[in-house]
């Protein structure tokens, strides 16, 4: 028996009364022989005769393997017999009234048929009969000394004996009606609780495995999330996307289409099925159609779930004929639509609220994801450019730079020399270290070993003179940025002088005149001339 099954506790009126014969047998039995043994000395041999025989059929059928029914049978003719044979002998007189109404009382009990009625009205003839032949004569009692009878005497013990008998048969039966009611109202209580016992388990197996399946869900969920945000390539991206969901969430086919700048048309990007991939790169016009799923969604904004049992909203794609079930959901971004997510199931209703809610959250966490790749990808572009403009400008600036100033120094036992374009810089067995800024040769570093030592350069020299290459380079820059950082001060410097001087007086030839003299100053002039007023046409002149 499984640990939470429960027993309906019933009650067998069949096997009570197997149960309840086989203890008054047992009972009868044991008092049988006392009875027989304190009536034996004054029973006459006929009587002891009867008792012994019945007493032998008693231990049969309470000993041997025997039938309800003939037990039941036996009992109640060795019980009636008993009655009969006291009456016969005593009359009113003895106690064989009381083996009949136990007889009566036990047929009501063992048996079902009537028996104890049958019974009752028997004994009720019998003693009616036994009155009219022992006060007319007819018959005699056997025993000794028995006292006169009388009418009234007869009268008196068979209706006595009717009263009882009723009486006992009306409220056996009452009892057993009513017990047979409570019994039955007890079992269909009982057999109410237990099924309702059996349904509330059916509820709760059925929200077990409705938990099961959404914890599944969301552990597939929570690890296709993973996998996705670990693509650094929007087409990896969408195909991983789509082949994720198809896989772990058991749908035949998944589609993620990507919207232009309009929002007008779909471009299909990436596809779980076969025929879905036949179709990648083909636009869909999102207009607005009540019949189409995809301008629902579009204009909506809202997951659409459909199935093939509503006729009226479902609309069979001819390309997907097993599709019974559909869902199509937004991908959005702050608020934009970027594109569309469409899951087809081959299952009948296959789709409900809580998987609505479960996979628009992976379809936002993937329209999240195709956005950061998307501004990483532009960021990664930017950079890109932005790098080239800072080699490009770096070449520029070095160029000019270099052009003003010596280009090349040598060092030698003597000192340090500057060396001249004419100069030829090719050296034999030297080392060339490139001095590079920004991705940009500035230039070069020539190194040579002294005579007698070996021409020959280690990896470890070779990297060591490229970092003293990298912060030469460093260094080279950073001496340009300061010396023209003091340019720019030196010449604000000089326009603020400027101003201050020509401002000084209001009056226009004084203002020309200063102006004139301080240009000459900034800029060590021979002469320098300011005219105002339109010069001179010279076909004029």
């Amino acid at each position: 028996m499984k640990q939470n099954e429960v027993t309906i506790p019933t009650f067998d009126l069949i096997e009570w009364r197997e149960q309840f014969i086989r203890i008054v047998l047992r009972i009868a039995s044991i008092l049988g022989v006392i009875l027989i043994a304190a009536s034996f000395a004054t029973a006459s041999l006929t009587d002891r005769i009867l008792f012994v025989s019945l007493y032998l059929i008693l231990l049969s059928i309470t000993l041997l393997p025997a039938p309800y029914m003939l037990r039941a049978y036996l009992l109640l003719s060795m019980v009636t017999t008993v009655g009969v044979n006291a009456i016969f002998a005593w009359g009113p007189w003895a106690d064989g009234s009381i083996f009949l109404l136990t007889a009566i009382t036990l047929a009501a009990l063992l048996l079902d048929n009537r028996t104890d009625t049958i019974l009752l009205a028997s004994s009720i003839i019998f003693l009616s009969v036994m009155s009219y032949l022992t006060l007319n004569g007819v018959y005699r009692l056997t025993a000794p000394d028995v006292p006169e009878l009388s009418l009234p005497t007869w009268a008196v013990y068979t209706i006595d004996f009717a009263i009882a008998g009723i009486i006992i048969v009306t409220a056996t039966n009452m009892l057993k009606s009513a017990f047979a009611g409570v019994v039955n109202q007890i079992q269909s209580a009982v057999w109410a609780l237990d099924q309702e016992r059996e349904t509330l388990e059916a509820k709760v197996q059925d929200r077990t495995a409705e938990l099961e399946t959404r914890m599944g869900q969301l552990r597939a969920s929570t690890t296709t999330a993973r996998a996705i945000a670990e693509s650094q390539e929007i087409s990896e991206l969408l195909n991983k996307a789509v082949a994720l969901i198809s896989e772990r969430f058991e749908y035949y086919h998944v589609a993620i289409f990507i919207m232009d700048a309009p929002r007008q048309i779909a471009f299909l990007q990436a596809a779980s099925s076969e025929t879905g991939k036949k179709q990648i790169g083909q636009s869909f016009r999102i207009e607005r159609d009540r019949k189409k799923p995809l301008a629902v969604v579009a204009e909506t904004r809202k997951t659409l779930i459909t199935h093939d049992l509503d006729r009226a909203n479902f609309v069979q794609d001819a390309n997907y004929p097993l599709t019974r079930s559909r869902m199509v959901m937004p991908l959005a971004v702050r608020g934009h639509l970027i594109g569309i997510l469409d899951i087809h199931s081959d299952q009948p209703r296959a789709f409900n609220e809580q998987d609505a809610e479960v996979l628009q959250a992976l379809a936002d966490l993937t329209a999240i994801s195709f956005d950061n790749v998307r501004l990483l990808n532009e960021t990664r572009t930017l950079l890109s450019q932005l790098e080239a403009n800072t080699s490009l400008q770096t070449q520029r600036t070095w160029s000019k730079f270099t052009s003003r100033h010596k280009s090349a120094f040598q060092y030698t036992p003597a000192g340090v020399r500057p060396l001249f374009e004419h100069e030829n810089r090719e050296q034999k067995n030297g080392l060339l270290i490139p001095i590079k800024l920004h991705g940009q040769s500035i230039g070069n570093i020539r190194l040579q070993k002294r005579k007698g030592t070996s021409n020959e350069w280690t990896e470890r020299e070779r990297d060591l003179a490229e970092k003293i290459s990298s912060q030469v380079a460093l260094a080279l820059e950073n001496s340009r940025l300061v010396d023209e950082a003091q340019k720019n001060a030196m010449r604000n410097q000089m326009i603020a002088n400027f101003s201050t001087y020509v401002r000084e007086t209001l009056d226009i030839e004084a203002v020309i005149k200063t102006a004139a003299t301080e240009l000459r100053k900034v800029f060590d002039l021979k002469e320098a001339e300011i005219m105002i007023g339109a010069a001179p046409n010279k076909e004029d002149a």
